[in-house]
């Protein structure tokens, strides 16, 4: 038989000397020396096996050592096994409960535990040192890169990626094709929705940021503080990614009278190290000229979808700098250019490709495979027939109904639309 240690003689490491004597049961391989915790008195007795040091009790073993790290943290997991490696070169083995379900598609590194319960189906790939509790379940395509640790009762859709450090929370959930920042922590219960940044801490359903650590700590300025700027202030809250959210405008007025408008446009270029931006300006010429100025000075322009705004998984892009607000419906295969706005209630149907610098406006509805040029605007209410094409810089009013190309920049109203001379 091999020999084998457990490092961490806590809750965890009991589990993991379950699974061992799981594992011997149905094919006698281990032999458990004892267990290693640098926190637990030597010579302690745990469920018939002593606490035999700690870190430095390793050097008095040689590489045909297994050993097993049965911390849950995957920070103090991660720091364990560095210190480990650096006294020697012990073996990692992976540890899989007999009654686990897997595929022989799984691809894995070193060091893992897989407990009792778990389902994983196919072309899975699971990095070094990872922890999959009791009773998880991981779909399709699924990677876990090193140090994740999946709590009991973790639902994992296919298509998603979880990042280097990862913890799930007890019953957590994350649907397909989702991609989970490194070092991020998910509260138990919480249900993710939508990719979560790295180092932050996420609960609720949707799962949403509540605090972030590790050099994760953000914060927006929103160029524009009337009434489009108060409204993605309320966008950028509901996503919950940023612990500070400020104003910008080069109308003084605003910061005489709202202490959240810390400077004009200028500050986000001289502060660019420090903020992500969006612009809040409903005219597309405007617009333009400030995106154009903050993309050359390396300012950071972010996208920003209201959580209640409906996206499929293959749209083909969201431009930078686009806004896309709460009951938008956005369909399949479609493309949406820089600096976008997608308002309220509006609706964009499958294969349509809108230019940069448009704005949908509140409740305009646009039909499959219309094509919007750049700089233009949809009116309020506004509907495009399907198969239509709109050139550059053109208006169409609120209410209005296109049911032909239009092909010379204007003002076009009515029903059907006409341009205005």
């Amino acid at each position: 038989m091999k020999k084998i240690l457990i490092f961490g003689a806590g809750g965890f490491g009991r589990e993991v000397q379950w699974l061992i004597e799981r594992i011997n049961q149905k094919e006698l391989i281990w032999q458990i020396e004892g267990y290693l915790d640098d926190g637990v008195e030597s010579g302690t007795e745990i469920n018939g096996y002593k606490v035999l040091g700690g870190m430095e009790k390793l050097r008095e073993y040689d590489d045909s050592m297994a050993v097993v790290c049965a911390i849950g943290s995957a920070r103090i997991r991660e720091k364990i096994i560095t210190e480990i490696k650096h006294i020697g070169k012990f073996q990692f083995p992976n540890l899989i409960d007999p009654d686990v379900q897997a595929s022989q598609f799984l691809s894995m590194g070193e060091g893992n535990i897989i407990c009792s319960g778990n389902i994983l189906t196919v072309n899975i790939v699971i990095r070094d040192f990872v922890i999959l509790n009791l009773s998880c379940t991981i779909g399709h395509d699924v990677v876990l890169e090193s140090f994740v640790t999946v709590y009991p009762g973790v639902n994992i859709s296919g298509c998603t990626q979880v990042r280097k450090g990862v913890e799930l929370g007890t019953g957590s959930k994350i649907i397909q094709g989702k991609v989970i920042g490194e070092n991020t922590i998910v509260g138990a219960g919480a249900v993710v929705v939508r990719d979560l940044p790295a180092d932050c801490t996420a609960m609720g359903m949707p799962a949403k940021p509540v605090k972030f650590f590790g050099g994760g700590y953000k914060k927006l300025l929103i160029v524009g503080a009337s009434g489009h700027g108060r409204v993605i202030f309320d966008i950028a809250q509901e996503i919950g990614i940023y612990e500070e959210i400020y104003f910008l405008d080069d109308d003084e007025k605003w910061m005489q009278t709202d202490e959240k408008v810390i400077g004009n446009s200028e500050f986000a270029v001289s502060h660019k190290e420090e903020f992500d931006v969006i612009i809040a300006v409903g005219n597309p010429v405007i617009r333009k000229r400030i995106q154009e100025r903050y993309e050359k000075a390396g300012v950071s322009l972010v996208t920003l979808v209201h959580p209640k705004a409906v996206l499929p998984d293959n749209i083909i892009k969201v431009g930078k700098g686009s806004v896309i607000m709460a009951g938008a419906v956005i369909q399949a295969d479609v493309a949406i250019g820089t600096s976008v706005i997608v308002n309220t209630s509006a609706s964009v149907d499958h294969e349509c490709k809108i230019g940069n610098y448009v704005h949908i406006s509140v409740g305009s509805h646009l039909a499959g495979n219309v094509e919007i040029g750049n700089n233009s605007w949809i009116g309020i209410g506004a509907v495009v027939s399907n198969n239509i094409r709109i050139c550059d810089s053109v208006t169409v009013g609120a209410g209005a109904v296109v049911v032909r190309d239009i092909a010379e920049s204007g003002t076009y109203v009515g029903i059907p639309a006409k341009k205005i001379v």
